[in-house]
């Protein structure tokens, strides 16, 4: 494979700060729910983070499409580095973070997050020859699923600390050791280092591109207008590109605001339950990265978004209807499964059909799409009659509902689809 070596290493330094942003994100939600107990004030945090990203999702896409793609990647970690370290350090000084610098970690790494997936895509296809394309986006979401595998481990332990015994997936096991738990600031220390090796390594990259780079040197203005001109010619595609995110959706707004509560409320489980409930997901989804390319390929990606959509949509109606934890955790395992498949057959689509120099911002229109679909949601759920009793639950079945309606309007367009001229 062409570049062999810095894909290698692309995935090395996106593992490595890969497991630390995991822990991170798991961390914050369950602080808020779990430990200060203010589920309310996160989700008023969540909205208007999520409310600020929708403007960042779009500049950053022209930012892709302009810009050296290893230099945003060197400048991302940076940032995570100085804010991060900085926060910590605060942290060890007192000994405790007031809860708004908590939410500070949470809006600089959702924000990297946001610029830093649809730049490794791009990256990843600027590099990648297109015969290569399904075995390197496979590379990517086993890789990406690898990390928060571990993370969710470590998050579990961290989190909860160990007196003597600990919840995996569903069976109480006793052990003859203790481990306390970590306090935010030393978990976000952790994720601190981790940004400064995935700086260094991405340093040491070395590529030559295997597609014509022309870089937009145009205005913020020309450059949105380019992105949302090739989307306008190709309404196929910018149906495709948005209904196939919604699973992905649900799962940033199930695994980010409503699991802990569902855990907390719903289930009465502590952090370790949490945790591991997202670890069962990374599982699935790292077994679906292994098996997609091998059972999809390159054949029919939209009629296989079609039903692994649907799966997810029957899974979160699981959830609803049981208390049983083995099924949380199944559907975790299954819901991490078709969502990993759904983006291997997603991205494969969109590198056959999007140029690479407009698909940065074709990526931050969905993106931006995305998310603001997401606020709309996030700023329903944090109504205080979501956090009453069992009414978490409405909450997981309209999450069930978006993934149906997923399926449903690609299920319309599948024809039109599978007719587009491949780029690519």
């Amino acid at each position: 494979m062409k570049n062999s070596r810095a894909i290698f290493l692309l995935l090395l330094a996106n593992s490595i700060s890969g497991v630390s942003q995991g822990i991170s994100m798991l961390a914050i939600p369950w602080y808020f729910t779990g430990v200060i107990h203010r589920e309310g004030l996160f989700g008023t945090t969540y909205f208007f983070i999520t409310a600020a990203s929708l403007a960042w999702g779009l500049y950053a896409g022209t930012l892709i499409d302009k810009y050296d793609r290893k230099h945003i990647f060197l400048g991302i970690n940076l940032t995570g580095l100085l804010v991060l370290s900085t926060i910590s350090l605060i942290g060890f000084k007192n000994d405790s973070l007031p809860w708004f610098l908590v939410a500070c970690v949470f809006a600089t790494t959702m924000f990297i997050y946001n610029i830093h997936f649809p730049n490794l895509y791009a990256y990843a296809q600027q590099i990648t020859t297109s015969e290569s394309y399904s075995k390197v986006t496979s590379l990517l979401e086993i890789q990406g699923q690898f990390t928060f595998t571990i993370a969710g481990a470590a998050a579990a332990i961290l989190l909860k600390g160990i007196d003597h015994q600990i919840n995996f997936f569903g069976v109480d096991i006793s052990l003859p050791f203790t481990i306390r738990p970590w306090k935010i600031h030393e978990i976000f220390m952790i994720d601190a280092v981790t940004y400064l090796a995935a700086f260094i390594i991405i340093y040491r990259i070395k590529s030559l591109p295997v597609v014509l780079i022309n870089k937009d040197l145009s205005s913020l203005k020309e450059r949105l207008k380019t992105g949302f001109s090739f989307l306008k010619k190709h309404p196929a595609i910018f149906h495709f590109g948005n209904a196939s995110m919604l699973v992905f959706l649900t799962i940033i707004v199930f695994g980010t605001y409503l699991q802990p509560i569902y855990v907390d409320t719903f289930l009465q489980r502590g952090g370790d339950v949490y945790a591991f409930g997202d670890m069962a997901f990374s599982l699935g989804a790292l077994l679906a990265g292994f098996l997609t390319a091998i059972v999809f390929g390159n054949k029919k990606p939209v009629q296989g978004i079609i039903v692994l959509s649907a799966v997810s949509g029957v899974m979160y109606a699981v959830m609803v209807g049981s208390k049983i934890l083995f099924l949380f955790f199944l559907a975790n395992f299954l819901i991490g499964s078709c969502n990993s498949a759904i983006r291997i057959q997603r991205i494969t689509y969109l590198f056959h059909h999007i140029p690479n120099h407009v698909i940065g911002r074709a990526n931050g229109v969905f993106f931006a799409i995305n998310v603001f679909l997401r606020l709309l949601i996030i700023g329903l759920f944090s109504v205080p009659f979501f956090h009453e009793g069992n009414n978490v639950l409405l909450s997981v079945g309209v999450l069930s509902m978006v993934c149906f309606s997923g399926a449903i309007i690609l299920s319309l367009l599948v024809r039109r689809l599978n007719s587009q001229k491949v780029t690519g």
